[in-house]
């Protein structure tokens, strides 16, 4: 583990034990005098169960680079610089292995697997794989937090018609779909908030929960121990007890003519 990336051995924890494994890291840093490192441990979010599978789900960087010359070509497509149907054709053949791996790994943690999560997955592999800045956390599994898919959506609706392809003309879009993808996406930034902030409430009160479980193992601690103390000292009593008795046996038969 190098200094400055201490939360690269919790990368692969799925996100149910993610807590208490980053928890426990921090413990041990701190122990071995490394405070202001684990202090960094502890500050780590846990990661949702798209971000973890994406991030372990063993994607060669070949196959995102497919998939990000696939997305590119399909928008070539939509303008009519290539055929349409094999460009989705292309797009459908470099998704699915990636994506067939992380729910793969989410099935394996236990994760239940829904449409709303396969979206999801589906949204943030495709906002990734379109910037090259998160292509590039994609393919290290660095990836720290859910994309939207804004303007995505569009690629599975066919070529745009040829009169809205005037180029430079500021009415190529409507208005009116101008104000829907507009609703759209910020509703999608909307939701996107919403899940942060509920996640984050959610982690809080598991480090709560965590933190008091931590302090109930240690008082049983305490009190087994006590309890062992007070176990071993009746023993001593009991024998101290017991030799007393047969002293005062001998002494007395000792004391009989």
């Amino acid at each position: 583990m190098t200094k400055g990336d201490e939360g690269a051995s919790l990368r692969a924890v799925p996100p149910g034990d993610f807590v208490r494994a980053r928890n426990t890291l921090a413990a041990t840093l701190e122990k071995n005098g490394r405070v202001a490192e684990a202090r960094r441990v502890r500050r780590l979010r846990r990661p949702s169960p798209v971000v973890w599978a994406l991030n372990n789900s063993a994607s060669t960087p070949r196959e995102i680079d497919a998939l990000a010359d696939a997305v590119g070509d399909l928008r070539r497509a939509q303008l009519g610089q290539r055929e349409f149907r094999p460009a989705m054709e292309r797009l459908r053949a470099a998704i699915a292995p990636i994506l067939r791996g992380a729910s793969g790994r989410l099935r394996l943690a236990g994760v239940r697997m829904s449409p709303a999560l396969e979206r999801r997955l589906r949204d943030t592999l495709l906002a990734s794989v379109a910037d090259r800045r998160l292509r590039a956390d994609l393919a290290a599994g660095r990836l720290t937090g859910e994309r939207g898919a804004a303007g995505f959506d569009i690629l599975t609706q066919g070529p745009i018609p040829a009169a809205s392809l005037r180029a430079g003309s500021p009415k190529a879009t409507a208005p009116a779909e101008r104000t829907r993808q507009r609703r759209a996406e910020r509703e999608a930034r909307q939701a996107a908030r919403r899940a942060q902030r509920e996640a984050r409430a959610l982690e809080r009160v598991a480090s709560r929960k965590a933190r008091a479980a931590a302090a109930a193992a240690a008082k049983v601690e305490a009190m087994r121990a006590r309890l062992l103390e007070r176990e071993r000292r009746a023993a001593d009593l009991q024998r101290a007890a017991t030799a007393a008795r047969d002293a005062a046996r001998t002494a007395k038969s000792r004391a009989t003519p």
